[in-house]
């Protein structure tokens, strides 16, 4: 354990130091997007006065050539949003926005928006350095490595810290005290425990502090680390593929509201996919899933105004839908903000989705027939399979939506204390690097691993089997971990030939 957190800290810490240190700004983003872009989102007053067709067909005069993909009505003091799907765009999870002041129907801002948080262009670019330092897919690599190691490079730290502190309380005591000391209630030896590992050994220096401030506030730090890890892995490349596939198989994938009434799916109309997120995680990309009912595009088709698009388009719906759906929405007991998608055909339904608010415990959705203002399909949060609603708390809980302000704070102060830990951890490799004057020149002791096989073979191929199941679920971990063990193969043969 101590080589494979020796090993760790030493060749992945980098890339934990680069995704703790982005993940802390982008951990307050949503709080500073609101500050920076505040004359676009705020309305000029909490005021209703301008309809919603009116809003739609204003922010249409911003583009008249892009189709209309979403909508956003302004509430309690909100901006309307309407979206548009632009192809220039770098993919379909970005959208063309324009803001529209329901109270005045004055457009107040055009930009771009990325995915179904809603995430304007700072907070999108926070999110890609996040996510890939601005690489690209491979720069998704980075981000994978480190969430796949923080925790097992946490735990192994606890461990060791432990271990530590277990032998410290039973040095230099006698037979009769160690007695003494097993006859305690379990509360006083479990209260003991704790004060030992979440306090820092008082009159400590040099490396032995420094080693007990990095242990003591890992372990603080320990379940922030643990949640971090275990969400951030469901949206990437490889491990979120696994996971992906695994909710497949269960059958826990999250529902998703159809775009047509009943009657026109048996009679095979053409419009027949229902929309899922397109990503879930802003910058963490579409290999989320369906993590939401209805949100992502109507398919470029439709023009809120049914005048300035083709034919073919213009049937498809009307902004004064867009009025009847929303009503339909609130009779089905939807909560606003809401996320209106239009319908990609004449036949088809309007979906709407609660947008995903702190404090709550998940995004309710219902499917609305504009020509008549029926609620056709009804979909509620307390429906979803457990693990789809795990899968949308642990995204809100990572992007700091789950509990708002606090939530954001949480994460802000978990990804300030990995830093410190690994400048920490770096410190005390430091105190070990080769010297001409006798500092410790290697990392511990090898040979541990075959030593425990020797004396508990079954536990240590099970542990094995475990780790090697791990390291399937995990490709990255898995295959780091392999090239560790060849990287210190290669160093015991090398050290074994400079000595003899």
């Amino acid at each position: 354990m101590l080589r494979l957190h020796f090993y760790v800290g030493l060749l992945v810490g980098p890339f934990l130091l680069i995704a703790a240190v982005s993940g802390f700004f982008y951990a307050l983003a949503p709080t500073i997007e609101r500050v920076v872009y505040a004359d676009q989102l705020t309305a000029a007053s909490t005021a209703q006065n301008v309809p919603l067709a009116q809003q739609i067909t204003t922010a249409r005069t911003a583009h008249p050539e892009l189709p209309v993909s979403r909508i956003v009505p302004g509430s309690e003091g909100s901006t309307t949003r309407v979206l548009f799907s632009d192809g220039s765009l770098p993919s379909d999870s970005h959208s063309r926005v324009v803001f529209v002041d329901p109270s005045d129907g004055a457009i107040r801002g055009d930009t771009v928006q990325y995915g179904s948080g809603q995430a304007l262009p700072l907070r999108t670019w926070l999110s890609g350095l996040h996510r890939s330092l601005h690489l690209g897919e491979p720069g998704r690599l980075y981000s994978e490595l480190a969430a796949s190691w923080l925790a097992p490079l946490a735990l192994a730290g606890l461990y060791l810290w432990w271990g530590r502190t277990r032998r410290a309380g039973t040095s230099g005591r006698t037979s009769t005290e160690l007695k003494s000391t097993v006859l305690r209630s379990t509360v006083l030896r479990s209260t003991a425990l704790k004060s030992t590992l979440l306090r820092s050994t008082p009159g400590l220096t040099g490396r032995a502090r420094q080693r007990s401030r990095h242990a003591v506030l890992g372990t603080w730090a320990l379940v922030g680390m643990l949640v971090l890890s275990a969400t951030g892995l469901t949206w990437s490349a490889y491990a979120g593929q696994r996971v992906s596939d695994l909710r497949s198989a269960m059958g826990w994938t999250t529902p998703t509201l159809s775009p047509q009434s009943p009657e026109s799916s048996r009679s095979g109309s053409a419009s027949d996919q229902a929309v899922g997120d397109h990503d879930g995680h802003e910058g963490h990309g579409s290999h989320g899933g369906a993590h939401g009912a209805v949100t992502g595009s109507a398919n470029g088709t439709g023009t809120g105004t049914g005048t300035d698009a083709d034919s073919a388009t213009a049937t498809a719906w009307t902004a004064d839908d867009a009025g009847v759906a929303l009503a339909g929405a609130r009779t089905a007991g939807l909560t606003e903000p809401v996320q209106l998608v239009p319908p990609a055909g004449d036949d088809d339904l309007w979906r709407v989705q609660e947008v995903r608010r702190s404090w709550t415990p998940g995004p309710d959705a219902a499917s609305i027939d504009a020509a008549t203002g029926e609620v056709v399909q009804s979909l509620p949060f307390s429906d979803y399979p457990l693990a789809a609603r795990l899968t949308d708390w642990g995204i809100r809980l990572h992007m700091g939506f789950l509990f708002g302000l606090a939530n954001q704070l949480l994460l802000a102060a978990v990804a300030a204390a990995l830093v410190v830990v690994i400048v920490r951890g770096y410190v005390l490799w430091w105190t070990r690097r080769p010297t001409r004057t006798g500092g410790l020149a290697r990392p511990p002791a090898r040979g541990a691993t075959l030593d425990l096989l020797r004396r508990r073979p079954v536990g240590t191929l099970v542990g094995v089997t475990v780790v090697a199941a791990i390291g399937w679920a995990v490709p990255l971990l898995g295959i780091s971990l392999a090239a560790f063990l060849v990287l210190d193969v290669i160093l015991g043969l090398a050290a074994r030939r400079a000595r003899g």
